[in-house]
């Protein structure tokens, strides 16, 4: 491992501020407490959250360092108190790290008991305020500060940065909506939608042993794109969809949630994922869904377990599955305004180092 060298003083960020758009700006560096992790980030993602909430003015207070998504190393640990990745080892400057996209509000009942999972109110990272208690609160920047009972999870070294990366939001996502499906093995499997998450959730239920696998998207490239990751088929929104089993939507749209749950076999699970809710106004019908048996059921938010479970897959996967691919050539911090009005396509992601 080569030498460490001494934590940075200043860290460049990308800053939303408002109707003024996003700037890169210079931020203090603080002064870590017991506990709290700082990362050198290597590259970052932007990921859709980020363009609904900006396009949205969903970040309320301003202004707001922005970005969940990333993989970076470890710069420093807060001393006085331990700090420990998911997998259960130890922390320490130098290890390459993913990072999730929740942790606890630091003030509840259950974050002062270190039941960071139970907290009812988590911050979301890339959504707070530059507040003198959390100024390095995205990853879009070239430091980033963990709080203490953050989930962190190490990167095996054959996994590439640009694979790594959307571990902590997309692809955790996927693992939870996959874990709360329940077993796949045998099932017939319908994703809708074909971003990131949807891609995510596709390879783990064939690599799962699903009896088929068919994804749902309005988008031709992203109907061929799902393909090459392992969809026996990718249909448009307009197309029949045959009987199935289990349904994940990972996408949204009322019209398609509510059409496609008519092709749900009785005894059947629905998962509805993602971090917003995507089907406000469908309409189920409740004879149906106690007739058959129907299981519909919420996401929740991922925790460290589906964060260590998309790392594992990843690195299990990425030499079988074109992950890499859909990520764009790195650019530098003033990239971030050009990947916030991105929209997807061939790239799922534009990936950003901060340090370029």
């Amino acid at each position: 491992m080569p030498p460490i060298a001494a934590p940075a003083t200043t860290a460049r960020v990308a800053l939303w501020e408002g109707a003024s758009g996003v700037s890169v700006s210079s931020a203090p560096v603080p002064r870590l407490a017991p506990g709290e992790v700082l990362v050198e980030v290597r590259l970052a993602t932007v990921c859709g959250c980020v363009r609904d909430a900006v396009r949205e003015r969903r970040l309320g207070s301003l202004p707001t360092v922005l970005g969940h998504e990333g993989v970076g190393t470890v710069a420093a640990v807060g001393r006085g108190a331990e700090a420990v990745g998911v997998d259960g080892v130890s922390l320490a400057p130098g290890m390459r790290v993913v990072w999730g996209r929740d942790v606890g509000c630091g003030q509840c009942t259950a974050c002062a008991a270190h039941a960071y999972d139970d907290c009812p109110e988590p911050r979301e990272l890339g959504h707070q305020p530059m507040q003198h208690d959390w100024i390095l609160s995205g990853s879009l920047g070239t430091h980033l500060v963990l709080p203490r009972g953050a989930h962190l999870a190490g990167v095996p070294s054959g996994v590439p940065d640009a694979v790594a990366s959307p571990a902590g939001c997309a692809l955790a996502v996927a693992a939870a909506a996959v874990d709360r499906a329940g077993a796949l093995a045998g099932r017939r499997v319908v994703v809708l939608g074909a971003g990131l998450v949807g891609l995510g959730a596709l390879a783990m239920a064939v690599e799962a042993g699903a009896a088929s696998t068919t994804v749902v998207e309005p988008r031709a490239k992203r109907r061929r794109r799902a393909l090459s990751f392992g969809a026996d088929a990718a249909l448009d929104c307009d197309t029949r969809v045959p009987g199935c089993d289990v349904i994940i939507d990972a996408a949204g749209g009322a019209d398609t949630f509510a059409r496609v749950l008519d092709s749900l076999a009785p005894g059947g699970t629905a998962v509805v994922a993602g971090t917003r809710s995507q089907v406000p106004d469908a309409s189920v019908d409740l004879e149906r869904l106690s007739r058959d048996g129907l299981s519909l059921l919420g996401l929740g938010r991922p925790d460290g377990r589906h964060l260590a479970q998309a790392v594992a897959f990843l690195a299990a996967t990425h030499a079988m599955r074109p992950w890499a691919d859909i990520v764009s050539q790195p650019r530098g911090l003033d990239g971030v305004v050009e990947a916030v009005a991105h929209s997807g396509g061939k790239i799922a992601r534009v990936a950003i180092a901060p340090r370029a």
